[in-house]
């Protein structure tokens, strides 16, 4: 069983617009975050999933095969909270 509590909503926003972006700094940018407070959510992110996520590349990042994996599943858990959010507004 997971231990929920260690699972804050803005970390995994923060992991969405880092797959999209695949660059740290691009991705602060866009969430109006400085890069090192991007940085130190996605080592939160890498213990909280236990995976590295995105690693180093030539040209910003390439996601993990986890990474890979959890993106759809992310996109649609964070689209419901979006949809639910905005229909009780």
């Amino acid at each position: 069983m997971v231990d929920t509590s260690r699972i804050d909503l803005n970390l995994l926003a923060t992991l969405e617009v880092l797959l999209a972006e695949r660059n740290v700094t691009k991705a602060a940018a866009k969430l109006h975050l400085s890069q090192p407070a991007v940085s130190a959510q996605l080592a939160r992110l890498r213990d909280l999933f236990d995976d590295p996520l995105l690693l180093p590349a030539q040209r910003g990042m390439t996601p993990t095969a986890k990474a890979t994996e959890l993106a759809p599943q992310l996109r649609e858990a964070l689209d419901r909270v979006r949809s639910t959010l905005q229909s009780h507004r």
